[in-house]
């Protein structure tokens, strides 16, 4: 019987171990759908949130935008699976997830001088919980995440720093992922790839993205990779208002941009395709810096192709840095260089190089005694 009896109390035991850690683990479960909630902020709506031996399901998740917000929704997605750390689920006032798996995701983005790109506003501005919440979910403590993953993903950037209303850019077929992600003062680097297509007007171009992020020390290291992208959409990035206007053509770029401290670094090569202006544009007109006439003639010599290798430097945190202007004047740089228009034959092609690449080629001078930003200034040649 002495057997029988160790056996039977051994499988006792057992099931109520059992028992025991499948009710800590709902009861877990519990805590991040709390802290999940919390953490997207009181405009979230969620047709069905279930709990389970996976973890947590999240079934047509909906997060409205607040007003003034250039889209109706912030962020949107058929289905969010977590994943909790079984054993490690609540270390010490954090909440750990292995990863969250997001299905048809849809993302909106904002850009404007005043804040830079904004993303989830509820979020990143750790709104209160709204009336009614679980109460765990109300005081729902710091969230991180192993890893994010997206398929068949939409972003929507709304940019106001080149257009009002915003331009908006969209990428489509997105898989992406994050790792990393500490929710709690974003202080860490948190690692991302992506992959999407870029909508045009036209046609449709591809991009990959890659690298780091600490948001909230505004450090990144990022490489980008355009190719066959859309001309058309972009100009606004490039040209100014008044300069000729682009009716077909595409972009390939790749670049590689590191923030440390607020202080960037880039260097990007670029290379328009098939570049064709609106047929109203005379001869007089500009297209990054450079007047048509010459534009034109070495669009001819050279097939329709131009390659551009530029750099970009600045302080994100001064108020007077746009990075806009910087990459405007820095491919028109490159692009009279590229041209021939060097600093050495500047005088001679004074008279067909732009007022925005003279500004370049000038502010690259600097260093010699800017006497050539003096002799393209508006009226110099009188």
């Amino acid at each position: 019987m002495r057997p029988r009896r160790r056996a039977f109390w051994l499988l006792a035991g057992a099931a109520t171990l059992a028992a025991a850690l499948y009710g800590a683990y709902l009861a877990a479960s519990a805590a991040v759908r709390g802290a999940v909630l919390a953490a997207l902020g009181p405009n979230a709506e969620v047709r069905e949130v279930r709990v389970g031996l996976g973890g947590l399901a999240l079934d047509a998740l909906h997060v409205r935008a607040p007003e003034g917000w250039p889209a109706e929704e912030t962020l949107a997605a058929e289905r969010v699976s977590v994943a909790p750390r079984i054993v490690t689920l609540i270390s010490g006032d954090a909440v750990r997830i292995r990863s969250v798996e997001l299905d048809a995701p849809y993302l909106s983005v904002r850009r404007t001088r005043a804040r830079g790109l904004e993303a989830l506003p509820g979020l990143a501005e750790g709104e209160p919980a709204r009336a009614g919440q679980d109460a765990d979910a109300a005081g729902a403590a710091p969230l991180s995440i192993g890893a994010i993953e997206i398929e068949s993903g939409v972003l929507e950037l709304f940019d106001a720093t080149i257009a009002r209303p915003p331009q908006k850019l969209r990428l489509e077929q997105i898989t992406a992922s994050v790792h990393d992600l500490a929710l709690a003062g974003l202080e860490e680097r948190s690692a991302f790839e992506l992959e999407a297509v870029v909508k045009g007007r036209a046609h449709d171009g591809r991009a990959q993205l890659s690298g780091w992020v600490a948001v909230a020390k505004r450090d990144s290291d990022v490489s980008i990779e355009l190719r066959g992208v859309d001309l058309a959409p972009l100009q606004a990035y490039l040209v100014e208002p008044g300069d000729a206007r682009v009716t077909r053509g595409s972009l390939d770029l790749d670049l590689h941009a590191q923030v440390t401290q607020g202080k960037l670094a880039a260097k990007g090569h670029l290379v328009l395709n098939e570049l064709e202006l609106a047929s109203g544009a005379g001869l007089d007109k500009q297209f990054l810096g450079v007047s048509n006439q010459v534009l034109l003639a070495a669009l001819r010599d050279r097939g329709g192709r131009l390659a551009l290798d530029f750099t970009l430097s600045g302080d994100i945190d001064d108020p007077r840095f746009s990075l806009n202007e910087a990459l405007g004047k820095q491919i028109a740089f490159a692009l009279t260089e590229n041209l021939g228009l060097t600093v050495g034959g500047l005088v001679k092609g004074v008279g067909t190089l732009g007022v925005r690449g003279g500004e370049a080629l000038g502010s690259a001078a600097k260093g010699a005694g800017g006497v050539l930003r003096d002799l393209l200034k508006p009226g110099a040649q009188d």
